[in-house]
């Protein structure tokens, strides 16, 4: 997370998924505050933020991308990181989580809303909305699978 060069994250993801990131405002070394949606999401939903959780948005918490289309096995979906799109959803990440074998705390949401994106204390990412799907081990491939089509 401390790579400065120009070429970034080239051993974390692709360099189509470094362009989507950058493009959405990511940049190595990106830190944001996360207090406010840990406080938001704990008022209204009892979320409780997990140190994965922590990371991953403190990381790439309001990043978004709008681009969609064709991708490398699956279409390209657009996405939000952004806890509070699930503000009101804690029943649904409940139902998840328990689907999940793990306790997921949302990071986002994908493909217009049909999708939330959620967390694990492990680093897996999950996506899922009426069941759960593990979409990757780590964040950085969850990132990159979104961003590049990938089944």
């Amino acid at each position: 997370m401390t790579d400065t060069s120009e070429a970034g994250s080239r051993g974390r993801w692709s360099a189509e998924t470094d362009r989507v990131l950058r493009a959405a405002g990511w940049r190595p070394g990106r830190s944001v505050p996360t207090a406010e949606w840990e406080r938001v999401l704990h008022e209204h939903g009892g979320f409780e933020m997990h140190e994965a959780a922590r990371r991953f948005l403190a990381e790439f918490g309001g990043l978004a991308s709008e681009e969609r289309g064709p991708g490398r096995t699956m279409a390209r979906m657009g996405f939000r990181l952004d806890p509070l799109a699930a503000e009101w959803d804690d029943e649904i990440f409940d139902v998840l989580s328990e689907e999940a074998g793990a306790y997921l705390y949302p990071v986002g949401e994908a493909d217009r809303r049909n999708t939330y994106l959620g967390i694990a204390p492990d680093g897996k990412v999950y996506a899922g909305m009426d069941s759960v799907t593990l979409l990757a081990e780590t964040a950085d491939r969850a990132l990159e699978k979104l961003m590049e089509g990938i089944r």
